[in-house]
């Protein structure tokens, strides 16, 4: 699927080429309109390469600053969200509008391997993203888990019960009944996200009765 992946990249890129040089020698109004419309309506890959392209033939790009943080504030997508805000910080785009969209944002980005990128980003920016209570997160974005807490609190709340589900790197784990606690507590963990009760039951039946937990080490 990757081998497929990289051969398709560099069509792509020919491809954005071949459209931004047409763009070019439209009058500024449309070109600017065709421009703004590429911003709104292209998909993630197709997006990158269009910028990348645009770049590399001299485009201005900071022009379309705004539609920039048009586009990040309605995107639902991590790595689309990644480069947007990485756009964005090198057309020095005021760090509290980059800040209210991230905080907004956050189911969408703070999870899984992209976590720690944009922890990273928040934290090499001084950006003011607040942590949430149950870990901090260091220079280079990685989070330290208050685990006793966490797991306190997702009990407390009935998004788990004593015994859910373990997914550890992406694969179903075992572990000795009523002992989640101490089974966390001997992992490098990157990243924790639950599944509640509720739709765990709807995607393992009777097995999801007390949720699921997904681990990622480092």
């Amino acid at each position: 699927m990757k081998a497929l992946l990289f051969l398709f990249i560099p069509f792509l890129i020919f491809s954005q080429n071949e459209k931004i040089e047409k763009i070019k020698k439209l009058p500024k109004t449309e070109f600017e309109k065709a421009f703004n419309d590429s911003i709104v309506n292209l998909k993630s890959l197709d997006l990158w390469n269009f910028i990348k392209s645009s770049k590399e033939s001299g485009i201005d790009i900071d022009k379309f600053n705004s539609n920039f943080i048009t586009r990040l504030n309605n995107s639902e997508w991590p790595n689309e969200m990644y480069f947007l805000t990485n756009i964005l910080i090198e057309q020095k785009t005021e760090k509290e509008i980059l800040e209210n969209i991230l905080d907004k944002k956050r189911n969408i980005w703070d999870t899984g391997e992209w976590s720690e990128k944009f922890w990273k980003l928040v934290r090499e920016n001084n950006f003011s993203i607040s942590e949430n209570s149950n870990y901090s997160v260091n220079e280079k974005g990685e989070k330290k888990y208050r685990l006793k807490q966490f797991l306190e609190e997702k009990i407390k709340n009935n998004e788990i019960g004593q015994n859910p589900i373990l997914q550890l790197d992406y694969s179903m784990k075992n572990y000795p009944e009523n002992q989640l606690l101490e089974t966390l507590e001997k992992l490098n963990i990157k990243d924790i996200q639950i599944i509640p009760k509720d739709k765990c039951i709807g995607l393992f039946g009777k097995r999801g009765v007390d949720g699921m937990i997904k681990v990622l080490t480092k």
